[in-house]
C-alpha cells in the first residue's frame, strides 16, 4: 500500500484499514497459489499415470490401485473448484461486510466522522473516499481472482470430472459478473451503513441482503449462451450498484445537509 501515491482522504482510508487490506491481499495470493499448485499436482499425477501404461477406460489386472489414485487426484481438483466457486459467490457479501462495518458503520456509530468533516472535508468527499479505495481494490482483486478461476476451471476439461460453465456457481465465479456483483455488495454495504448507523446491525443486514440477492439471481437466471448472459447480468448488476451508490449519497445529504 505504501507504493500507492494516494493523498487526502483516500490515503487516510488506506492507513486506517491497511491491516485488513494486506490480509485480504495475502488471502487472494494464497488462493491463486492454491489453484496453480493444485493443477500442477494434478498434471503431474496425469503424467505419472500415463507412464504406468494403465488406462481408465480399459483397466487391466494390476492397474486398479493406479487408476483409483489417479481418479482420486482429479476428483480432489474438481472439489477444489466447488469450494472456490462458493468463495467467489460469497465475495459480494464479504466486500459489503467490510464497507458496512469498519469503513463506514463504525465511524458513524462512534462519531469519528465529525473529525474528518471538521478538517475542511465535505460529507460527500468523505463518502467518495470511503467508496473509491475499496472500490478500486475490489475491481482489481476480483478481476484477477475471476481470471484465475476461469483458467483453473478450463483445466477440468482435461480431467474425468469436467464442470459446465452453465452451472450456477461456476457461471457466477468467472467473467465480469463477479466484479459487478462485488461492486453491488460494496454499494449496498455503504447504503445500509448510512441508513442503520450501527456497526453490527449494518454488517448483519448487509450479509442478509447480499446473500438474498445472490440466491435470487441464481434462481431466476435464464439459460443461454455464456457471454450474452454474462454481459446482460453484468449490466444489470452495475445499474443496481450505481443506483445504490446514488441513493447512498442522497441519504448522506438528507441527514447531513
Amino acid at each position: 500500500m505504501s507504493a500507492l501515491t494516494l493523498r487526502g482522504p483516500e490515503q487516510l482510508v488506506v492507513r486506517q484499514h491497511r491491516l485488513v487490506l494486506w490480509v485480504s491481499g495475502v488471502v487472494a495470493l494464497a488462493g491463486i497459489a492454491l489453484v496453480v499448485g493444485a493443477w500442477w499436482f494434478t498434471s503431474s499425477a496425469a503424467d505419472d499415470f500415463a507412464g504406468t501404461g494403465c488406462s481408465v477406460q480399459h483397466t487391466v489386472q494390476g492397474c486398479g490401485i493406479q487408476v483409483r489414485h489417479f481418479l482420486s487426484v482429479e476428483l480432489y481438483y474438481s472439489h477444489l473448484f466447488n469450494y472456490a466457486a462458493l468463495f467467489m459467490t460469497a465475495l459480494p457479501a464479504l466486500v459489503g461486510l467490510f464497507v458496512a462495518g469498519p469503513v463506514i458503520g463504525r465511524e458513524l456509530e462512534d462519531g469519528t466522522y465529525r473529525f474528518a468533516w471538521g478538517q475542511s472535508m465535505s460529507p460527500a468527499r468523505w463518502l467518495a473516499a470511503k467508496l473509491a479505495v475499496p472500490g478500486a481494490l475490489t475491481v482489481a482483486g476480483v478481476a484477477v481472482l475471476s481470471a484465475v478461476y476461469a483458467w483453473g476451471w478450463s483445466r477440468t476439461y482435461e480431467t474425468h470430472y469436467p464442470s459446465e460453465s452453465s452451472e450456477p456457481l461456476v457461471f457466477g465465479s468467472m467473467g465480469p459478473v463477479p466484479v459487478a456483483s462485488a461492486l453491488l455488495g460494496l454499494a449496498l454495504g455503504a447504503l445500509i451503513a448510512l441508513l442503520v448507523r450501527r456497526t453490527l446491525a449494518s454488517m448483519t443486514l448487509t450479509v442478509v441482503v447480499s446473500l438474498g440477492l445472490i440466491v435470487a439471481r441464481e434462481a431466476v437466471r435464464p439459460g443461454g449462451a455464456f457471454w450474452p448472459l454474462q454481459l446482460t447480468e453484468t449490466g444489470i448488476l452495475l445499474v443496481l450498484a450505481a443506483a445504490a451508490t446514488a441513493l447512498a449519497f442522497r441519504v448522506l445529504r438528507r441527514y447531513h445537509a
